[in-house]
């Protein structure tokens, strides 16, 4: 956990067998307001997004760990050693490192190759018991699978969605070796059983949710998950570049010149902003939303550091900020997609394709501007988010 998450020492659950399950539900449930309410401290002084959801999914790790380590201790102390390994894996989001306020938490426990449900049974109703009722009962919406190593290969062939899910898998407690070894195995596996299929699925997916949102940024109410130069743009493009060139860091896309370092810092603010506005839109909310609710603008606005006494100006500040960094990452996400295109021909040994490279290749989409917009290849955009206030009839 983040050394400046600061939780009192006697919220940290800690248990030991013979704790009863009110207590340790209470101890959690204790934890958990405890971080939330750092955690909205810290956030309304101004830190980072990317700082908020780090920091809550380290203190998810540290309740986990606990819970873990106690389940793991009482079924030894009932039943004697476990039947086989087991090793607890965070995965998408949780995986990444990223929950915001009421984001989902997703794990699995992963057993070793072979492994039979019915060999594990006991075992893992009481893991699901001791480890998994806290949580839902904290109120935490948990999803969760079990699944041997040969089970995931077999489902990750399968679904393009848990494929992408196993590409942030992280170890939060349990068998070291287990993981090592399962996660060197699907590293290998996710960038050569077929990255050109995989960049083609991504691609049509974010056309697809590219087309539901209108093949826009200048939405009224924008989806900060899912909506055109949102998070999942971002994300998408980093999911392509580690399945076609085995990246971990999104900083290796400058590193290995797919992005200029100008580019990479502007693409990974604008990230930073949205996952700030998400947090403070979850901060506000009781049901998870990812919706900037034209109703609640105005509050997220002051709360973010928009003081204008004029409410309507507050929010045009906010907006036209917000417009601006879905915008850098739609036009900078697309960009990497065409960069990771061009490269979907040419063999494992035919090294990546440089900025200039890319650019010389897509000559054909210079930019024109066209009375407030500009066209690039196939691509319309408004030059500023004022195109529409200034004549509302251009967004027909």
């Amino acid at each position: 956990m983040s050394a400046d998450l600061t939780v009192p020492a006697s919220h940290l659950p800690s248990f030991v067998p013979g704790t009863s399950a009110a207590d340790r539900l209470a101890a959690c449930k204790a934890f958990l307001q405890a971080v939330g309410a750092d955690l909205l401290a810290r956030h309304r002084a101004g830190a980072p997004g990317l700082d908020i959801v780090h920091e809550r999914a380290a203190a998810l790790d540290l309740m986990l760990v606990r819970l873990f380590d106690h389940a793991i201790a009482t079924y030894t102390q009932a039943h004697g050693k476990p039947p086989a390994p087991v090793a607890l894996v965070a995965l998408g989001g949780y995986g990444r490192s990223e929950l915001s306020p009421l984001s989902d938490v997703d794990v699995m426990f992963l057993f070793p190759a072979k492994t039979k449900p019915a060999a594990t049974k006991t075992f893992m109703e009481h893991l699901i018991n001791e480890v998994l009722y806290p949580l839902w009962d904290s109120g935490l919406k948990v999803g969760h699978s079990t699944r041997n190593v040969d089970e995931v290969f077999v489902e990750a062939r399968k679904d393009i969605q848990t494929l992408t899910s196993l590409l942030e898998a992280r170890l939060i407690a349990g068998s070291a070796t287990l993981y090592e070894n399962f996660a060197s195995a699907y590293r290998a596996f996710s960038t050569t059983e077929n990255p050109k299929g995989y960049i083609a699925a991504r691609l049509d997916d974010q056309a697809q949710r590219r087309a539901k949102y209108g093949d826009t940024i200048f939405l009224q109410e924008p989806d900060l998950k899912n909506g055109v130069g949102a998070l999942r743009d971002y994300q998408n493009a980093f999911w392509m570049a580690r399945v076609k060139l085995g990246l971990t860091r999104i900083a290796e896309l400058a590193e290995q010149r797919y992005l200029s370092a100008d580019e990479l810092t502007e693409f990974t603010r604008a990230y930073d902003f949205l996952l700030r506005v998400r947090n403070e839109l979850h901060f506000q909310s009781t049901r998870p939303t990812d919706v900037l609710n034209l109703d609640l603008q105005p509050k997220i606005a002051l709360n973010l550091g928009y003081t204008d006494e004029d409410m309507l100006q507050r929010v045009e500040r906010f907006m036209q900020d917000y417009y601006r960094a879905a915008q850098a990452i739609f036009r900078i996400s697309k960009r990497i997609e065409s960069r990771l295109a061009l490269t979907i021909g040419r063999d494992a040994q035919g090294g990546t394709i440089s900025v200039r490279e890319s650019l010389i290749a897509s000559r054909f989409r210079r930019s024109k501007r066209l009375d407030g917009f500009v066209l690039r290849g196939r691509e319309l955009a408004a030059e500023k988010p004022e195109v529409f206030r200034e004549d509302p009839v251009r967004l027909v």
